[in-house]
Protein backbone atom coordinates (compact mmCIF):
# COMPACT_ATOMS: atom_id res chain seq x y z
CA UNK A 1 0.00 0.00 0.00
CA UNK A 2 1.14 3.48 -0.94
CA UNK A 3 -0.43 7.11 -0.35
CA UNK A 4 0.24 9.75 -2.12
CA UNK A 5 -0.63 13.05 -0.78
CA UNK A 6 -1.76 15.68 -3.43
CA UNK A 7 0.13 19.17 -2.68
CA UNK A 8 -0.17 21.01 -5.44
CA UNK A 9 -2.74 23.95 -4.88
CA UNK A 10 -4.38 23.21 -8.21
CA UNK A 11 -5.66 19.61 -8.91
CA UNK A 12 -5.14 18.08 -12.03
CA UNK A 13 -7.33 17.85 -14.98
CA UNK A 14 -9.38 14.56 -15.02
CA UNK A 15 -7.83 13.80 -18.63
CA UNK A 16 -4.38 14.16 -16.71
CA UNK A 17 -4.91 11.72 -13.80
CA UNK A 18 -6.15 9.34 -16.77
CA UNK A 19 -3.53 9.39 -19.02
CA UNK A 20 -0.98 8.99 -15.95
CA UNK A 21 -2.93 5.47 -14.95
CA UNK A 22 -2.72 4.33 -18.13
CA UNK A 23 0.92 4.94 -18.90
CA UNK A 24 1.34 3.07 -15.75
CA UNK A 25 -0.40 0.21 -16.81
CA UNK A 26 -3.80 0.59 -15.62
CA UNK A 27 -7.00 0.06 -17.11
CA UNK A 28 -9.22 2.85 -16.02
CA UNK A 29 -12.52 3.54 -14.55
CA UNK A 30 -14.45 6.47 -13.62
CA UNK A 31 -16.34 5.96 -10.81
CA UNK A 32 -18.93 8.05 -8.15
CA UNK A 33 -20.30 7.31 -4.58
CA UNK A 34 -22.82 9.30 -2.98
CA UNK A 35 -22.80 9.81 0.79
CA UNK A 36 -23.02 6.69 2.61
CA UNK A 37 -21.81 4.36 0.58
CA UNK A 38 -20.34 1.90 2.75
CA UNK A 39 -18.10 -1.21 0.79
CA UNK A 40 -17.46 -3.88 3.66
CA UNK A 41 -13.99 -5.72 4.03
CA UNK A 42 -12.75 -7.64 0.69
CA UNK A 43 -10.00 -7.72 -2.02
CA UNK A 44 -9.41 -7.97 -5.56
CA UNK A 45 -6.88 -9.87 -7.17
CA UNK A 46 -5.35 -7.41 -9.26
CA UNK A 47 -3.28 -4.38 -7.83
CA UNK A 48 -5.87 -1.31 -7.98
CA UNK A 49 -5.65 2.56 -7.62
CA UNK A 50 -7.84 4.49 -5.98
CA UNK A 51 -7.22 8.62 -7.13
CA UNK A 52 -9.74 11.01 -5.95
CA UNK A 53 -10.87 13.70 -8.10
CA UNK A 54 -13.64 15.26 -5.98
CA UNK A 55 -14.73 14.61 -2.39
CA UNK A 56 -13.83 12.69 0.00
CA UNK A 57 -13.17 8.96 0.62
CA UNK A 58 -12.22 7.29 3.78
CA UNK A 59 -10.54 3.68 3.41
CA UNK A 60 -9.97 1.02 6.55
CA UNK A 61 -6.97 -1.20 6.03
CA UNK A 62 -8.15 -4.32 8.66
CA UNK A 63 -4.58 -5.97 7.90
CA UNK A 64 -2.26 -2.67 8.76
CA UNK A 65 -4.90 -1.25 11.60
CA UNK A 66 -4.85 1.56 9.44
CA UNK A 67 -7.90 4.27 8.30
CA UNK A 68 -7.19 6.80 5.66
CA UNK A 69 -8.65 9.65 4.89
CA UNK A 70 -8.24 10.41 0.99
CA UNK A 71 -8.85 14.14 -0.53
CA UNK A 72 -9.63 15.63 -4.25
CA UNK A 73 -6.20 14.62 -5.51
CA UNK A 74 -4.82 11.93 -3.09
CA UNK A 75 -4.09 8.70 -5.07
CA UNK A 76 -3.90 5.05 -2.88
CA UNK A 77 -2.26 2.23 -4.07
CA UNK A 78 -3.27 -1.37 -3.20
CA UNK A 79 -1.46 -4.50 -3.80
CA UNK A 80 -2.86 -7.34 -5.52
CA UNK A 81 -5.26 -9.25 -2.63
CA UNK A 82 -4.63 -6.48 -0.19
CA UNK A 83 -7.83 -6.99 2.24
CA UNK A 84 -9.95 -3.47 2.67
CA UNK A 85 -13.36 -1.35 3.42
CA UNK A 86 -14.19 2.15 1.86
CA UNK A 87 -16.45 4.57 2.82
CA UNK A 88 -18.56 8.35 2.19
CA UNK A 89 -18.96 9.54 5.04
CA UNK A 90 -18.38 13.33 3.87
CA UNK A 91 -22.01 14.93 3.25
CA UNK A 92 -21.05 15.57 -0.46
CA UNK A 93 -20.22 12.30 -3.58
CA UNK A 94 -17.12 11.82 -4.25
CA UNK A 95 -15.65 10.71 -7.43
CA UNK A 96 -12.67 8.97 -8.29
CA UNK A 97 -10.84 7.04 -10.69
CA UNK A 98 -10.19 3.57 -10.10
CA UNK A 99 -7.12 1.80 -12.04
CA UNK A 100 -6.65 -2.02 -12.23
CA UNK A 101 -3.64 -3.87 -13.52
CA UNK A 102 -3.73 -7.66 -13.85
CA UNK A 103 -2.40 -9.33 -10.66
CA UNK A 104 1.18 -7.83 -10.65
CA UNK A 105 2.21 -5.48 -8.17
CA UNK A 106 2.85 -2.12 -9.27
Amino acid sequence: MKIKRWTQKELPALDELRQELSKQGFRVSEWTDAPGTVYPVHQHPDAEVRWVVRGQLRVGLPERDQEIILEAGDCLELEPNEMYWADVEAPRPVMYLIGTKNGAKK
